[in-house]
């Protein structure tokens, strides 16, 4: 592209030569002393461009705040927050929510709190910055108003929406529903709690590699996440676009499918929706739910149950609770997915530099969507002060980031070819079964770090919890979370914690998930396993 108009002076001023090689610097990289002059004036005539830009307003949705006004908007007390799961309450009534009509009519949410709610403050889990409201509405919120929804508040969200357990966020620690002092997991841990809990009927959860499905598994509740790209994620704080995922989490199939109904297909703004359905042709995911799992062939994925952080007695429950669908009428049967065993490393060489440029150093590029620019200019310049207040987990992601791009700066393009091969892998073996089963999580809910922990025993409380889950956000794979039975917890047992199981699908085929899981609830009671 060549140069719009010449520098002018004042520009040449604002630009400076040395500002030119400081710029080469940064990548090891000079210019001939004696073309410095030269390239000074080319470069410096950009700086009308930023001019003009950065005078322009900023170009976010319009938000009805007359149709949806938020009342009651006000910091949780201690006596309305035990459990420590509300990050801000605030009530906005959706579309008929008292007279009825609507998909979601009568239903209490709560948000995650990375999901944008124009004028509700977003702490996103961190006190990086403590004065962050949002200027938009997320897509999500308004599909769910325009529903029938009543939104009850943001649930807390762990620190930078990265950790996967629960007591990362500056808010403290979120409590398990079933035993204080243990994890909900994360990174939606308060939806987790507001859920399992019973305090609201659904939350809308964020996933970037398991944070929808592991509060579900750990708090006895469904959730899913979509496929890649069927949910919008405008307005929604990010990591990388490339693992991003919002779905919903709820106490049962049902609710959760018309959850899900209510906030998917194209929004026009998130460019991953280009295979997306419109919302008027989003499918009705509740018409399987009284299908049955007859004639389906379930598959019971080798390596999922071959992991060495799996515990043995969660093992063993999950085929338990798979193999009921033989006594459903559906055929059990096993398959493998060579490559399952090694999809967590592949992974982390994609998403821990994606994270690192795009939430944390604020260098957007690459996508026609909606940039969070009022969040970035929160987030950027990442300083000392702002590094020493990341906690453990973002600062792997981060640290991990800036190695891999400066030594293994190829590896995230490797890492996103195969992430085609693993979805091509994993849609081979869907061609032999309706869906594949994994535990959720390789273990039940642990204690809390202690609050003086150091980074190691703070990142050891998750170590290995994703990998059965990561590896489908790579994939795009639609992915479940089914309560399916209690264990004791490791260090007491008369503490009794959920299990999940997880079921994927093909793309799209959220339907499918559905059929299965709501099969399995209606003939077995969970609680009872």
């Amino acid at each position: 592209m060549a140069t719009l108009t010449a520098a002018t002076s004042n520009h040449k001023e604002k630009i400076t030569p040395a500002q030119v090689s400081d710029a080469l610097a940064g990548v090891n990289l000079t210019l001939p002393p004696s073309h410095l002059s030269q390239w000074h004036e080319i470069i410096a005539s950009v700086q009308e461009s930023i001019e003009m830009v950065a005078s322009l307003p900023d170009y976010f949705p319009e938000v009805d705040i007359e149709r949806y006004p938020r009342q009651e908007m006000h910091w949780p007390t201690a006596e309305e927050n035990e459990g420590n799961a509300w990050a801000w309450k605030t009530k906005i009534e959706g579309a008929n929510a008292r007279e009825g009509g609507g998909l979601l009519s009568g239903v209490t949410l709560c948000l995650k709190d990375n999901i944008a709610v124009k004028d509700v403050p977003m702490l996103l889990g961190t006190d990086m910055f403590t004065d962050y409201v949002p200027a938009m509405d997320a897509t999500i919120v308004t599909r769910l108003l325009d529903a029938g929804a009543t939104i009850l508040g943001k649930a807390v969200c762990e620190n930078l929406s990265l950790c996967a357990s629960s007591f990362s966020a500056a808010t403290g620690p979120v409590e398990n529903p079933y035993a204080a002092g243990y994890t909900t997991g994360g990174s939606s841990s308060g939806c987790g709690h507001l859920v399992g809990a019973g305090k609201v009927d659904a939350g809308i959860g964020g996933d970037q590699g398991g944070s929808i499905r592991f509060p579900a598994s750990y708090c006895g509740i469904v959730g899913m996440k979509p496929t890649w790209g069927l949910v919008p994620w405008t307005g929604v704080a990010t990591h990388d676009a490339v693992h991003d995922t919002a779905g919903p989490m709820t106490k049962n199939v049902a609710l959760n499918a018309r959850v899900l109904q209510a906030i998917a297909g194209r929004d026009g703004i998130d460019d991953r929706q280009y295979a997306a359905p419109l919302p008027i042709d989003v499918p009705n995911y509740s018409a399987a739910l009284s299908q049955g799992v007859k004639g389906l062939r379930v598959g019971i994925l080798k390596e999922g149950f071959e992991f060495g952080v799996i515990d043995p007695r969660v093992r063993t429950k999950v085929l338990d609770a798979a193999n009921k669908f033989q006594s459903l009428g559906a055929e059990v049967v096993e398959v493998s997915v060579p490559l399952h065993s090694v999809a967590g490393h592949i992974v982390n060489c994609a998403l821990r530099p994606g994270a690192t440029e795009q939430m944390y150093m604020g260098k957007a590029c690459g996508r026609r969507a909606l940039y969070m620019t009022d969040l970035m200019e929160k987030m950027s310049p990442m300083d000392q002060a702002k590094f020493d207040k990341m906690f453990a987990t973002s600062k792997f992601s981060f640290i991990s980031g800036l190695y891999l791009w400066k030594n293994h700066p190829t590896l995230y393009g490797k890492a996103m070819n195969l992430y085609r091969r693993l979805a091509d892998e994993y849609n081979k073996a869907l061609e032999m079964v309706d869906v594949l089963i994994t535990p959720t999580t390789p273990y039940v809910a642990n204690k809390h770090a202690a609050p003086d922990a150091g980074p190691v025993e703070q990142m050891n409380k998750s170590r290995g919890v994703a990998v059965n889950t990561v590896c489908f956000n790579a994939s795009g794979h639609p992915a479940m979370s089914l309560p399916v039975g209690f264990l004791a917890a490791k260090d007491d047992e008369s503490v009794l914690l959920p299990v999940g199981m997880q079921i994927i699908g093909g793309h799209f085929q959220e339907a499918t998930i559905y059929r299965v899981g709501a099969a399995w609830e209606a003939a077995f009671n969970w609680k009872m396993q």
